[in-house]
């Protein structure tokens, strides 16, 4: 019975240790997958697009592979062996646009969800700068690169340039007539930069200096009355307004004479479309830009230093119809706008001009009675409602005869004054204009003695500011960097504006795209809160 039960013992234990044997073979898993790159580093330019393959094997039978980048954009394609143990795919980067290391990922998953991870190290280098000679210029500047331009350009008519974001066009001017080069446009020009990736046209970076604010170091970019379309978006001008050249198209169509100052940007067909979004014009000799003929949308941008001892921020002439609305003129020589119907071209000028802000400006002008804020004149026509003027030597001024604008059709009101000096105050509705309060609609305009109605911006300091110092260009400092003009959540301009009007042209249609004007805001000026 001992024998039988040690037998029954010993029969049980064998097969109990055969069942754990076999339990643990079944849990054994296959070895895991296996991942290899044809290259162990990617040395490639901005931008810069690549192509590789990675082999793959898995015991246990491929799942699935993904990729992934620190920096830069991946994607896989042409992915085989899926449900298989052996197979492949095809890795696609593209470089980002800036200079540096990054790590490409690609990993692979196998059906017991086992992963074999492979690093590939990116290393990303600076693209040349493109030097681009004086002649006939057409195509695309493609984005993220340098172009330094070292002679005149013209973009014939017909043909379009088009400037793509995050381009740098440095032109190499010296302020003289003859070696400061200008971009003439009689075909089409397109500067499509973007809030995260601005174009910027300026000078050598040795250049940029407070010295050279108002010396005018390259001729701008020039529209001729064949140019049929110009639009910048998120895009900075500076250091315009050299003097030009005796064959200059602006000259020679007698715009203005050889070694007088050119605009920053300039713009003359009465057929035309001109758009300017979300851009910058800073440290002209003379008028930021001038728009002589053409349906036009001038809106969101920031106009910074223009006009040595006279000039406009913007200037607008005869022949020319559209809105310029929630710009900021900070301390122009002259007036944030000149709206003027002079020349007396077809159609007669007619333009609204709403929620802009003028910061101290006109007083760099040498000529008495001119400049400050915003000028209607000369037979013009049109509407300038919930401007913030600020500091100005003068407030709205529709001059007086036979300078006047065509007040049958035009009409101002709802704007806002501050002035830290009892001269400044004293001027809010000028001496040398028709405007007084209580005509047009300026009775629901803000304006009291100095220092009364500070707009209260949230950062920019205006107490400070002396109208005496602000007269010589000389004693200008380079403004920061990060000007803003937002206003603080208890500004007396909040919720005093006029809203019940329409802009002067709904959209305009240029370059294959479709810009809405925007509608007049509840606040007063080119910022709320």
């Amino acid at each position: 019975m001992r024998t039988a039960k040690s037998l029954f013992t010993a029969l049980f234990l064998a097969a109990a240790f055969t069942f754990s044997a076999c339990e643990k073979e079944d849990d054994t898993l296959p070895t895991a997958p296996q991942i290899t790159s044809e290259l162990a580093t990617l040395p490639l330019k901005q931008d810069e697009t690549h192509t590789f393959t990675v082999s793959i094997s898995a015991a246990g039978k491929i799942k699935e592979v993904t990729a992934t980048a620190t920096a830069g954009t991946v994607s896989l394609t042409e992915i085989t062996g899926i449900g298989q143990n052996t197979g492949s795919a095809k890795v696609n980067y593209k470089a980002p646009a800036t200079v540096g290391s990054s790590t490409i990922s690609v990993v692979v998953t196998d059906q017991q969800n086992q992963q074999k991870k492979i690093d590939i190290s990116v290393n990303v280098s600076e693209v040349p700068p493109v030097v681009v000679n004086a002649g006939d210029v057409e195509g695309t500047w493609e984005a993220n690169r340098t172009y330094i331009v070292r002679g005149n350009l013209n973009v014939p008519a017909g043909k379009s340039l088009t400037v793509k974001e995050g381009v740098t066009v440095i032109v190499e001017g010296d302020g003289t007539q003859g070696g400061s080069p200008e971009i003439t446009v009689r075909g089409n020009f397109f500067s499509y930069g973007t809030a995260e990736k601005p174009v910027l046209f300026t000078v050598p970076e040795a250049r940029r200096t407070k010295e050279n604010m108002f010396v005018g170091l390259w001729g701008g970019i020039l529209g001729t009355a064949q140019s049929q379309e110009m639009v910048f978006q998120h895009t900075r001008l500076e250091y315009v307004g050299a003097p030009a050249a005796e064959n200059s198209p602006i000259v020679t169509s007698g715009e203005v004479d050889a070694g007088d100052p050119r605009y920053g940007i300039y713009f003359t067909n009465p057929n035309g479309k001109f758009v300017m979004q979300y851009s910058t014009i800073a440290y002209s000799k003379d008028d930021g830009m001038r728009i002589n003929q053409g349906n036009f949308l001038i809106t969101n941008n920031t106009y910074i230093y223009n006009g040595a001892t006279g000039g406009d921020a913007l200037n607008i002439k005869s022949g020319s119809i559209g809105d310029a609305a929630f710009n900021v003129f900070y301390q122009a020589a002259t007036n944030g706008i000149k709206c003027s119907n002079s020349d007396d071209r077809t159609p007669q000028t007619d333009v609204n001009m709403y929620n802009n802000t003028a910061i101290n400006c006109g007083w760099r002008q040498t000529k008495a009675g001119r400049g400050g804020s915003i000028n209607l004149e000369k037979g013009g026509r049109g509407k300038v409602f919930n401007t913030m003027v600020v500091n100005c030597r003068y407030g709205i001024r529709f001059p007086k005869a036979p300078d006047n604008p065509d007040v049958a059709n035009a009409t101002t009101g709802y704007n806002f004054y501050f002035g830290n000096h009892a001269d400044i105050a004293a001027e809010f509705y000028p001496s040398t204009g028709s405007i007084s309060k209580g005509l047009f609609e300026t009775e629901h305009d803000i304006a009291g003695a100095a220092n009364a109605n500070n707009p209260q911006f949230a950062s920019l300091n205006i107490a400070n500011f002396d109208h005496n110092t602000a007269k010589t260009a000389a004693n200008l400092e380079m403004p920061a960097a990060n000007l803003t003009f937002k206003l603080q959540a208890a500004s007396p301009a909040l919720n005093k504006g006029k809203t019940n009007f329409s802009p002067r042209l709904a959209t305009i249609n240029a370059g294959g795209k479709t810009y809405t004007a925007p509608q007049p805001a509840t606040y007063i000026g080119a910022y709320g809160n």
